[in-house]
């Protein structure tokens, strides 16, 4: 192999290796960035979930320092369990956890927030779904989710429910809630996957009250 043939290769293999250390250099800062933006949002969640409100106009960095100080995050058997508190940060104003399932289309991730007795709705929020917008994607509207706010959490009639969705304008019990006009598919999986992990997880809860861990 001659001085130019090596010269052209060692040439390649360069700009080859700077151009990949470049792009893995990017990739890396990207991916820091995605997780921050994500962390935010989760947090932002959290908030909304528990009824606490951050001062409109804040910064990310603002409603970072408000989760800060008002939530803590308890990790117990592999869950995650964020214990909102009051302003004088001692007192527990309500527990927010994740809820998930399938949708009609995909999976559907939410948070939901209890008051301290378990006995409570304080909010609900939907924030990644593959749901048709539109239509089933709706469930992230806030007409949807303030349904929810203030409802009793008591497992009633068959399959013990705690929310029944209803054909819209028809909802009339406690604890019954308007579907979505032309999504009963996603309406019927949100129904099933919500009632099935408040049934898990509110026992659960009380079981670590009674524990004393939290």
């Amino acid at each position: 192999m001659n001085k130019k043939r090596i010269f052209s290769v060692a040439y390649m293999f360069a700009i080859t290796l700077a151009f990949t250390s470049v792009v893995s250099a990017i990739h890396l800062v990207n991916q820091d960035k995605i997780k921050t933006n994500e962390r935010a949002r989760l947090q932002g969640i959290v908030l909304e979930v528990l009824g606490i409100r951050a001062p409109a106009g804040s910064t990310r960095a603002q409603v970072s320092d408000l989760f800060d100080a008002r939530v803590k995050t308890v990790q117990l058997e592999g869950r995650s369990v964020y214990v909102g508190l009051a302003a004088d940060a001692r007192t527990v104003i309500g527990y927010a956890f994740g809820v998930s399932g399938p949708g009609f289309w995909g999976p559907i991730f939410g948070m939901i927030g209890i008051d301290p007795k378990l006995e409570r709705v304080l909010g609900i929020a939907f924030y990644d779904h593959g749901e048709t917008p539109g239509l089933g994607g709706r469930i992230t509207e806030h007409w949807f989710t303030a349904q929810f706010a203030g409802k009793r959490l008591e497992a009633t009639g068959p399959g013990q429910r705690y929310f029944t969705l209803k054909r819209p304008g028809t909802s009339q019990g406690p604890n019954e809630l308007d579907a979505i006009t032309g999504a009963s598919g996603t309406s019927n999986k949100l129904e099933l996957f919500l009632n099935r992990n408040l049934g898990d997880t509110l026992p659960w809860l009380r079981a670590q009250q009674a524990k004393g861990v939290l």
